[in-house]
């Protein structure tokens, strides 16, 4: 069993990767350059068409956030 202690552990790190990733999508689609923090290279927009949903995401994949712009 996960003790209380763990359990609100989970949720601090589920929460500050949240406002992380959201910052993140925030300062790319106000135009802002923004590094990967894996591989250093930028981190871009990329608008959704007929075949793929709009995303986050660097040119190696590192970071790749799809976003849901229903």
């Amino acid at each position: 069993m996960i003790d209380a202690a763990s359990l609100k552990a989970i949720e601090k790190a589920s929460k500050d990767s949240f406002f992380k990733q959201r910052n993140l999508i925030k300062q790319v689609l106000a135009g802002k350059k923004v590094l990967c923090p894996t591989c250093n290279k930028p981190i871009v927009f990329s608008a959704p068409n007929k075949d793929k949903v709009g995303a986050v995401h660097c040119a190696l994949g590192c970071t790749d956030i799809e976003l849901d712009m229903s």
